[in-house]
């Protein structure tokens, strides 16, 4: 009778504890598989690894919103085409200032503006000859003559060989632009000009969107996992419930055992 009560038990005791485990399963405890989860996601895949291999990137400046701030921009170009000379890079980019912004921003450079070809550059001044639509087609004003004057400059003293800029029109040194600006010395690098606003580019922007968009989300996987909690505390109450029968059981088995036991002695 004894060896019989021991079995049920036992028997008793394991169906608890697989429930115990499925109860842990349900509620998300349990690890899924031993298999490793990527900490973050794939910024850049490999065919845009591959399109940037053997490139370099230069810095560009252009007008925010309200042009009143310089902001960041990178783009890239063929080494090939950089390491021909420090001339030639800086060529380069004033020619993608001309081309204007490819992420939004305002241009800088008045409209049919042409680089006189040389840049020279002597003792760490850079000498940029523009065409005569650089004067001509700029609408003026100091706060706008001043975007476009160090979107040059301070785009090409990123270049360490550069630490000054001098500007010609048509070849010829001007006493001064639009009427505010002394155009006849070299201007140094104005940091104070550099927006310090997150900047705006077509990757973080679909990024800050795709980041939006996980937020507008995230309520949602919150219910979801306040339902699994719901669903938990209800199986754990219906545990409980078993539970509390199988002592009930437990007891009243006992007790008609023991009855039987006094009977037999």
């Amino acid at each position: 009778m004894r060896k019989l009560l021991y079995v049920i038990i036992v028997c008793l005791m394991i169906m608890a504890v697989f429930s115990g485990c499925r109860l842990f399963k349900k509620a998300g405890l349990e690890d899924e598989n031993d298999e490793l989860r990527p900490a973050s996601s794939i910024v850049m895949n490999e065919e845009q690894a591959v399109s940037l291999n053997d490139k370099v990137p230069i810095r560009l400046y252009f007008a925010n919103d309200d042009n009143t701030k310089l902001e960041l921009e990178i783009r890239y170009i063929p080494m090939s085409e950089a390491k021909k000379s420090v001339n030639n890079l800086a060529a380069i980019i004033v020619n993608e200032l001309i081309n204007g912004s490819k992420e939004g921003r305002k241009p800088t450079i008045p409209e049919g503006t042409k680089l006189l070809p040389p840049i020279k550059i002597e003792a760490g001044v850079a000498t940029v000859n523009f065409s005569k639509e650089f004067r001509d087609n700029h609408p003026g004003g100091k706060a706008a003559e001043q975007i476009t004057i160090f979107s040059v400059v301070n785009s090409l003293t990123e270049l360490k060989e550069i630490q000054k800029v001098r500007f010609l029109i048509d070849g010829k040194e001007e006493k001064e632009y639009k009427g505010n600006f002394r155009f006849n010395t070299p201007f140094e690098r104005s940091d104070s000009l550099i927006s310090k606003e997150p900047q705006k580019t077509g990757a973080t922007g679909s990024s800050t969107e795709t980041f939006n968009e996980e937020q507008e989300t995230l309520p949602d996987g919150q219910e979801t996992f306040s339902e699994d909690q719901e669903i938990f505390s209800d199986d754990q109450e219906t545990f409980s419930e078993d539970e509390d029968i199988f002592y009930d059981d437990l007891e009243t088995f006992s007790d008609e055992w023991l009855e039987d036991d006094e009977l037999l002695e």
